[in-house]
């Protein structure tokens, strides 16, 4: 039974180092999102549909809070917009009113 806790570790530590070292696992759920993105019709989708339900699992095991913060950040109406901008046509008129004309000479 030792014998296959040290082989176990042997050949876990390493290969789990490498993979912490690689940053492969961002880069695995990267591609997995962008396999899923478009839809269940591409082959894509059935070999990353299990890597997105592993990441989705571990999200609601390790972090429970934030992911049901965010959950419920989603369903949330979204705020209520202002209203639209208004422009003056005549802006221009009213701008060259206000500035002085400095081509003319006050002092003379």
């Amino acid at each position: 039974m030792l014998t296959v806790i040290a082989v176990t570790a042997a050949v876990t530590f390493p290969a789990g180092y490498l993979l912490r070292d690689q940053n492969a696992f961002p880069r695995l759920l990267s591609w997995a999102e962008d396999a899923t993105s478009p839809g269940w019709r591409t082959w894509k989708f059935w070999p990353a549909a299990p890597v997105i339900i592993v990441a989705l699992a571990w999200m609601w095991t390790v972090h429970p809070r934030r992911t049901l913060a965010n959950v419920r950040s989603w369903r949330q109406p979204p705020p209520p917009r202002s209203p639209a901008l208004t422009f003056d046509p005549d802006w221009a008129a009213k701008r060259s009113a206000r500035i002085p004309d400095h081509t003319v000479d006050e002092e003379g």
